[in-house]
Formats: structure tokens, C-alpha cells, sequence
């Protein structure tokens, strides 16, 4: 085992029942360990928000629990967990205290996951001094150079919403480098610390404590081993499946990376759902009107809501457990399965955000406040499905084109 490496014993043991079985006992364990940081998460959410970053006590909190390691492969600590289940369910308990840091935990999680599909030579070197090592991400660049030279590549540019980029040590970055053909060849590259800069931009209204800043490279040579084609990467073919032989790392991100970025959006419309209920029920009656939890519109609408938020759960769960299962098979995912994935995560986005608006419209002035956790999860909705990989639009139309036999293109598809 690489030196540094802190395996937590009582979720690291294999079971003789089979991989899925002891998967989710570890997840059962995991969720609970979740569950038990939700107040001290949401105590912390109003500081986050001022900071527009995660408090670093929730990162050391996430990082002893184990958190980061779900999809980290095997040889380093990590657990292997089924993919999408993992982000669904621990970002079902700390989205309803913490939006920001429900996105923050499934996010940075995910590197690790994508970090598991480069050569072992790229792992060995992040993780080969401590496998608590965590990484970011900015896959769009605003603009780039990358060029070849002796060794590798060199690569240069900035690039916008990088994640809790403050609390990692490296960062993963989407470019594209000009071909002999004229043609861009995008590829992803893993840059460390002291090869960019972080800048300050992340003023938003929403998801505000993700610290989704700017990431600027002046000049760095990013050896051959940390540099991949997007392909690779997109359709599950990458080498780290080689040496990492767990079927997560040979999923197609461009079916399935959105997992990381709807999974957040129970957990928030949860959690505002709740706040708007706990509100409603202690209200006292008030001299010559009547309570908005006797009014029958009201009761309809909390239902109404409930019912969309568990609708966006079991869409999301049902399609988790379909693709680890025939992942782990060995089957493939075709253009069919990716496009109904992607259609089904916009979607539930989409119904956590309809849930939310509708009570938040209900509030009134109260859901104006900034004590009210309903309104951060307003805004945190409305900012998670801003993500390009979330617009109804985009992944609707993709699944509507396809099913009527017409072209379908971009990089989720």
C-alpha cells in the first residue's frame, strides 16, 4: 500500500457475499456517519455562505468520515461504491443542511473516481505520498494553449468554476490542442497546486459557498501521464481501468458525470421542504385569520412538493441501480441508455426546483429572509440547474431527437 494511506478498517473489509452486498453495507455506514454531521452542517451554512466557501472543518469533518473515498479505487483506501447510488444518498442527508456542501462532497468525490481511470503512474504520483490527496476540477476553458514539448505537454490558459478548487491540491482541466488536420483535439489534463493560480470570482446568488472560482495556468508542462483524450474518459475506455478493475471505472462519463451534479438537488429541495413545513406548523393563530396549515391549498401544495422531491429520488435511484447493474455485467451502455440517463437527471433536477418554487411562492415575505433556510435552497436550485449538464432543454431535446431517429451531438451524449 502507498505510504500514507489511512484505510478506515470497518469499511474496507471485503465480504464473501458478493461486491454489490458489501457495497451497500458500506454505504449503509457511510450515510449514517452523514446523517450525524447535519446540524453541526447547517450551524455552519450561514458562515459558509459569507465565506463563499465550505468551512474547513466540514472538509476535515467529510475527509474522517470517509466521504471522499467513495469512489476512490480500492488500492488507495477507497470503496468502490456503486456509482450514482453513493452520491445520491449521502447528498440526500448534507444537501438538506447544506447545499453548497452537498455539491462540494459529490463533486470532489467524483475526481477521484475519474482520477482512478488515468495510468497508475498519474495515481501513484497524487496519491503514492497520502491518498487523502483530493483534486478539483474546470473542464471548459475560457481560453487555453497547449502545445507539445519534450516530455509531454505544455498547457496554459484560464478557466472558470472550479469547485472547491481552495481545498484541493490539484486540479483537473479540460483543454484542447490544434491538430496537424486543423481539428481540436480536447484532451484532460491533471495540473498540481503550485502550477495555478486561484481567482477570485465566485460572486453569485446561488450554490455561493461552492467557491467555484477561476483557475489561471501561466505556463505549466503537464507530463504524459497526466494528460488523457476527453474520449477515453467519455466513453469508458481509459487505462486506470486496467489496474483498477472495479466496473465504475470503466463507465462512460458522458452517461453518467451528471450524478455528481444532480444528486444535491433531494437533499436541498429536502431540506427546504422541511423548513417550509416546520414553519407552517408553528404558526400561531392569529386574531381574525386563520392559519396557512388550515388553508386546503396550502395542504395540497405540501403534498404536491413532497411528492415531486420523492418523484426526483426514484428516478434518480432507479436508473443508479440499472447502470452498476449492467455495468457490472460487462454490458455496454449505449447511446439509448446514456440519453435517458441524462434526460432523467435534468429532470429530476427540474421536478426538486419545481418543488421548491412552489412552496417558496407560498411563503410569502418569509421566504425572503435571510434566516430562512428555504430561501437558500431557492437560490441553490435555481443555480444547480444553470449547469449545462442540467438544462432540461439540452438533455430533453437529446433524448426526443434520438428516439425519433435524428442526430444527437455534444459531449453528453
Amino acid at each position: 500500500m502507498p505510504n500514507g494511506q489511512r484505510v478506515d478498517k470497518s469499511l474496507s473489509e471485503t465480504t464473501t457475499d458478493g461486491e454489490a452486498r458489501g457495497g451497500r453495507a458500506r454505504l449503509s455506514e457511510l450515510v449514517g456517519r452523514a446523517k450525524a454531521m447535519v446540524p453541526e452542517i447547517g450551524a455552519r451554512a450561514a458562515q459558509a455562505e459569507a465565506a463563499r466557501r465550505i468551512c474547513d472543518e466540514t472538509i476535515a469533518d467529510f475527509a474522517a468520515a470517509g466521504l471522499f473515498r467513495i469512489l476512490q479505487p480500492a488500492r488507495y483506501g477507497g470503496y468502490e461504491l456503486d456509482y450514482g447510488t453513493a452520491q445520491l444518498e449521502l447528498a440526500a442527508e448534507i444537501g438538506q443542511a447544506c447545499g453548497s456542501s452537498a455539491w462540494i462532497l459529490t463533486v470532489i468525490a467524483c475526481h477521484a473516481w475519474i482520477l482512478g481511470m488515468y495510468p497508475l503512474e498519474a495515481q501513484e504520483e497524487i496519491w503514492g505520498d497520502s491518498s487523502e490527496t483530493l483534486l478539483a476540477s474546470a473542464l471548459y476553458p475560457e481560453h487555453c494553449e497547449m502545445e507539445r514539448v519534450a516530455g509531454g505537454y505544455r498547457l496554459a490558459g484560464q478557466w472558470k468554476f472550479a469547485s472547491g478548487v481552495v481545498h484541493a491540491q490539484w486540479v483537473i482541466l479540460g483543454a484542447t490542442m490544434a491538430q496537424p488536420d486543423g481539428k481540436m483535439l480536447p484532451l484532460w489534463c491533471i495540473v498540481p497546486r503550485r502550477d495555478y493560480e486561484i481567482i477570485d470570482t465566485w460572486f453569485v446568488s446561488g450554490l455561493r459557498a461552492t467557491g467555484s472560482n477561476d483557475v489561471r495556468v501561466a505556463g505549466s508542462t503537464v507530463p504524459e501521464h497526466r494528460v488523457l483524450p476527453a474520449s477515453l474518459l467519455l466513453e469508458g475506455s481509459a487505462p486506470g481501468a486496467k489496474v483498477n478493475p472495479s466496473h465504475i471505472f470503466r463507465l462512460p462519463l458522458s452517461g453518467v458525470f451528471p450524478y455528481n451534479l444532480s444528486a444535491p438537488a433531494v437533499g436541498i429541495a429536502r431540506g427546504g421542504w422541511q423548513a417550509f413545513v416546520q414553519r407552517v406548523r408553528d404558526q400561531p393563530k392569529r386574531l381574525a385569520a386563520s392559519r396557512s396549515a388550515d388553508m386546503d391549498t396550502v395542504q395540497l401544495q405540501v403534498a404536491e412538493a413532497a411528492t415531486l422531491i420523492d418523484c426526483a429520488y426514484l428516478l434518480q435511484a432507479r436508473d443508479a441501480e440499472e447502470l452498476n447493474t449492467r455495468a457490472r455485467a460487462g454490458l455496454a451502455m449505449g447511446h439509448e441508455h446514456r440519453a435517458r440517463y441524462l434526460r432523467d437527471l435534468a429532470y429530476a433536477a427540474q421536478l426538486c426546483l419545481r418543488a421548491v418554487d412552489m412552496i417558496h411562492y407560498l411563503s410569502g415575505a418569509h421566504g425572503l429572509f435571510d434566516d430562512n433556510p428555504l430561501q437558500r435552497a431557492f437560490r441553490d436550485l435555481h443555480a444547480l440547474n444553470a449547469h449545462t449538464a442540467l438544462q432540461w432543454r439540452n438533455m430533453g431535446l437529446s433524448f426526443g431527437r434520438l428516439s425519433l431517429g435524428l442526430p444527437v451531438g455534444g459531449p453528453w451524449s
